[in-house]
């Protein structure tokens, strides 16, 4: 029982934690605010349940609330579409390494033999407010560089996933200089800040091949202006589109 209880302190915490990560604009947001809620209440009772660690790992299904399955769809949908081009996988804003290891794994069911490589980047330093952006907050998504590390290592995908901790601002000018022939299929923008997503928009776009896909985790995004105005001004005849089925990411585009 007490084991039990302990769970349930730290679901309730974690649900503030939630609650102070995502602060409620007055549109985009608010759509989502009552779907949100009620699952993250009711983890108090899944945790009560006794399940083992291993059924969340094995049974996802059971746990995971439809919005969270229906984000890694619409990556699976979005990464389908690139089979066949030429390029690796990048993903800018690695946080927990999620869309990362989702991608390679991926690979490892439906590219079993082809050179295709996930690239993750991340400074581990969480979010930075901005002049242009005050009212982010500081130190949100911040994650273990190491731990990252050992979670790759502990599932053998160290020779598929590569994380690179950088700042995406200053330091992808320099990486690329030391990779210049990199190429990349699938790029994933998860940073979702003006200064950074321009960055990785210079930096990105002339590596992605023809056919490519480029994806905007939060474009059109109440929370992440900056996201959109950086794409606006970069590509402003861009087609962007969308999964309707899917709340985040929101928009994809196709390189001609």
């Amino acid at each position: 029982m007490e084991t039990a209880l302990v769970k349930l302190d730290l679901v309730m915490l974690n649900w503030r934690i939630i609650k102070m990560d995502y602060k409620e604009g007055k549109f985009e947001t608010r759509k989502f605010a009552d779907r949100k809620k009620p699952y993250y209440e009711g983890l108090t009772e899944i945790l009560s349940l006794g399940y083992e660690k291993e059924d969340l790992i094995h049974h996802f299904p059971s746990f995971a609330g439809h919005m969270t399955i229906s984000k890694f769809l619409v990556l699976y949908e979005i990464y389908k579409m690139t089979l066949g081009v030429a390029g690796h996988i990048a993903e800018a804003g690695v946080y927990k390494a999620a869309g990362s290891l989702f991608f390679a794994k991926l690979t490892q069911i439906f590219e079993p033999e082809s050179f295709t490589l996930v690239h993750g980047f991340d400074w581990f330093e969480g979010t930075e407010p901005t002049s242009e952006e005050p009212n982010v907050l500081a130190g949100s998504y911040k994650e273990d560089y190491s731990r990252i590390l050992h979670l790759i290592q502990a599932q053998k995908l160290d020779h598929i996933v590569h994380i690179h901790k950088l700042d995406l601002k200053t330091e992808l000018e320099k990486f690329f200089e030391e990779n210049n022939y990199m190429q990349f299929k699938l790029i994933y923008l998860d940073a979702g800040q003006y200064d950074i997503v321009m960055s990785c928009l210079k930096h990105f776009w002339p590596r992605l091949t023809s056919g490519g896909i480029m994806v905007f985790d939060q474009f059109n995004q109440e929370l992440s202006p900056g996201e959109t105005r950086a794409v606006k001004e970069f590509m402003p005849d861009a087609k962007l589109r969308t999964l309707p089925f899917g709340w985040m990411p929101t928009a994809y585009v196709v390189k001609p």
